[in-house]
Formats: structure tokens, C-alpha cells, sequence
């Protein structure tokens, strides 16, 4: 049962950020133009520059779709509203009333109750912050590396995600772990450095990446590391019962579109454009100018929406390391589907990328069915035992 569900969370994780993933492009390379007129009847392209804004209208639209999902999910329950979307556990005594209630996961270190603010909301802020910087940062980098860099670098992302479960909460994982890491990694890196250039293009080396723009994709990837092994560290010390996938989505997702509502009214001088004070002006002028964008911005947020459901469905259930194996591996089946597809020819190391990201996978998949089937014998003897007693 559990490769069966981590088999949907995956495919739907693929199938949502595969439009996602069309729908961003579109929003960001694809020009827009203004109807033809009199004055001007040859328009000039023009390309939306507002990636905060973005972000900001996507993480308003996941913490609605976020809380529809719980009320649906939960409907006919006896619990009240609040409970429901987790917003008890938000107060400063909430935690400390559901270990009372017997609601938290077994072992589970619940801390102590503070005077000014949850500990579980703090960790909420934390991510909340971390993930909405981290975004950022790699919208900033594209201005100094190409996007095949960028590509290129977050394809090793699960290394940072590793790292920051052992250093900053110290948790450790089984061997075979760490072996799928580096083999996902290496064969995804090996999948996108080798890419047959282009006809008519020259390929481009290490000049083109500027210092700046590494040094801002390398904090970007360090607190993404920072953000999943969090999220992580909240589901293993409050227990599946206090914190829901739902519920982390929720509230997460609010208070990231706060934050990134006040930085989009701030005159930022690393976030504005040439001619508007602040990213809303510059956004709201846009969609003034170009009000079709609109529809490609909700459907863009309505799509990532609905697989970030299955991302904290998968984050919940199987952790922040399969989490990002789907996801870093999402990529190269898009890459590997074109290729059937459309006829595109892989190079030799790509195809040997191919086998090591499988062989890697195929030891996760392994791996899972082994814990499923091993947790059933468990719970087979445990209900033989209830039987006799």
C-alpha cells in the first residue's frame, strides 16, 4: 500500500507541474501585445517582470485551495472549523492542550508553553520566510546565470535538503538514503551538463555564469535545504495528528502571502523596475496594459495549487528526501517524454544519467515496499495478539 501511495503522490506531483511548469514559462518568455491601433499599429513586445507578484498571487491561491481541501476532506466531522484547519494549535497553550488531549505522535518533545507566540506558529513564520527569500533569490540569480545554470544547479538539491536534516536538527536516515542521493543526483546532473548544444548555437561555458549569480543560486539551494528539512522536523516533533499536510499547507502559504504582500509595497531597489516605486505598480501596470495576462496568472496559481497539495501529501507521508527525489526527477521524465514524443536525440552520458537516476530510484522503490510489507507482518501480529488477549 505504501508504493501505491507513493506511486499517486508522485504521478500527480508530475502531472500538476508539468502544466505549471508550461503555464510559468509562458508567463515569463512568452511577450505580450497590446492591440494593434492607428497610432501604433505595429505594438512592441512586452514580457511580464513581477515574479513577487507571482508568488504572492500563488501562495494566496494555495492557502484557499488548502483550506477547501481540509473542509471537503473533513466534512461530517464533529470538530469545529478551527480544529479542522489547525488553527488551535496556532495560540500560545494550543500545543500544550493537544498533548493534554493525548494528540500528539508517541515520544514527541512538545515544547513549553510560551508566554508571546506558539512554537509551532514560530516554525511556520520560519519556513514561511525561508521559502518566500529562497524564491526570490533564484528569480535574482537568473538576472546574472542563464537558466540552464540554474536548472543545472537545483538539480542537486537534494544534497542541501540531506545536509540540512543532519546539521541543523540531526536526525539520521537509513544507508540506503544516502545512496539514492548521490545516485539521483549524479544522474541528474549528468542528464543536464551533457545536452547536445543546440545547431547554430555555441555552447556556453563557466564565463557566462557571473560570481554574483552563483553565489545567489547557492543560497537559494541552502535554504531550500533549510526550508524542506524544517517542514520535516515539524511533522517528527508535533506528530501527524497535531499537524496535518493540509494544515502545514494552509498556514504556511498565509503567511507567506503576507510577507511577500508587504515586500511587493516596500520600494525595494533589488525588486522595482525602471519607472515604478514599488513590484505592485509594476505588476498592476502590466495587467492594466495586458488584462489577458490575468488568465494565465490564475490558471499558473490554480495549477501549482492543487500539486502542492500532493507535495505536502507526499512531504507528510514519506519525507523531504522522496519529496525532492520526485520533484528533481520530475525534469527528466518531461525531458524523457519530449524525447518520444518529438524525436529529440539524447547524448551517450545523458542515456547513462538515465540508468543511474532508475538504478536510484528503483532502490527507493524497493526500499518502500520492503518498510510496507515489513509493517504489516507488524500489524498482522499485533491484531493476532489483540485477538488471543
Amino acid at each position: 500500500m505504501t508504493l501505491v501511495q507513493l506511486g499517486i503522490c508522485a504521478g500527480s506531483i508530475y502531472t500538476t507541474f508539468l502544466i505549471w511548469g508550461l503555464l510559468q514559462e509562458r508567463l515569463t518568455k512568452t511577450p505580450y501585445f497590446s492591440p494593434a491601433t492607428l497610432l501604433h499599429p505595429n505594438p512592441q513586445p512586452d514580457y511580464f517582470r513581477s515574479p513577487l507578484f507571482l508568488n504572492t498571487v500563488q501562495a494566496l491561491f494555495s492557502s484557499i485551495v488548502a483550506c477547501v481541501y481540509l473542509l471537503v476532506r473533513n466534512r461530517g466531522s464533529n470538530k469545529p472549523v478551527s480544529h479542522i484547519l489547525g488553527l488551535h494549535t496556532l495560540t500560545s497553550n494550543g500545543i500544550l492542550t493537544q498533548k493534554q488531549n493525548g494528540s500528539t505522535s508517541d515520544g514527541a518533545a512538545v515544547p513549553t508553553r510560551s508566554r508571546w507566540i506558539s512554537p509551532l506558529l514560530w516554525r511556520y513564520i520560519l519556513i514561511a520566510a525561508l521559502q518566500s527569500t529562497a524564491s526570490q533569490l533564484g528569480f535574482l540569480s537568473l538576472r546574472y546565470i542563464s537558466y540552464p545554470t540554474l536548472t543545472l544547479a537545483k538539480s542537486c538539491k537534494l544534497v542541501p535538503v540531506l545536509v540540512m536534516n543532519v546539521v541543523l536538527y540531526r536526525r539520521n536516515f537509513a544507508a540506503y538514503k544516502y545512496a539514492v542521493v548521490g545516485l539521483v543526483t549524479l544522474g541528474i546532473w549528468l542528464f543536464m551538463a551533457f545536452a547536445p548544444a543546440k545547431p547554430g548555437k555555441k555552447a556556453k561555458g563557466p564565463e557566462s555564469s557571473s560570481v554574483i549569480g552563483l553565489l545567489l543560486c547557492l543560497l537559494n539551494l541552502v535554504l531550500d535545504g533549510a526550508t524542506n528539512s524544517t517542514q520535516d522536523q515539524v511533522f517528527s516533533k508535533f506528530g501527524r495528528k497535531t499537524v496535518s499536510a493540509g494544515q502545514m499547507m494552509l498556514v504556511m502559504n498565509a503567511i507567506s502571502a503576507l510577507l511577500m504582500a508587504l515586500a511587493l509595497s516596500l520600494p525595494l531597489p533589488l525588486l522595482s523596475t525602471p519607472g515604478q516605486p514599488t513590484q505592485l505598480s509594476t505588476a498592476l501596470a502590466f495587467t492594466q496594459k495586458h488584462p489577458q495576462v490575468w488568465r494565465d496568472i490564475i490558471a499558473y496559481a490554480l495549477a501549482g495549487a492543487v500539486g502542492q497539495v500532493s507535495i505536502f501529501e507526499t512531504l507528510e507521508r514519506f519525507g523531504s528526501l522522496t519529496l525532492v527525489s520526485i520533484t528533481v526527477t520530475r525534469k527528466l521524465f518531461t525531458m524523457l517524454l519530449s524525447v518520444v514524443v518529438y524525436k529529440h536525440e539524447l547524448s551517450r552520458l545523458q542515456w547513462v544519467g538515465v540508468a543511474v537516476v532508475f538504478a536510484g530510484i528503483g532502490i527507493e522503490a524497493r526500499e518502500k515496499r520492503r518498510e510496507g510489507l515489513a509493517k504489516k507482518v507488524i500489524n498482522d501480529e499485533k491484531r493476532a495478539l489483540a485477538k488471543d488477549a
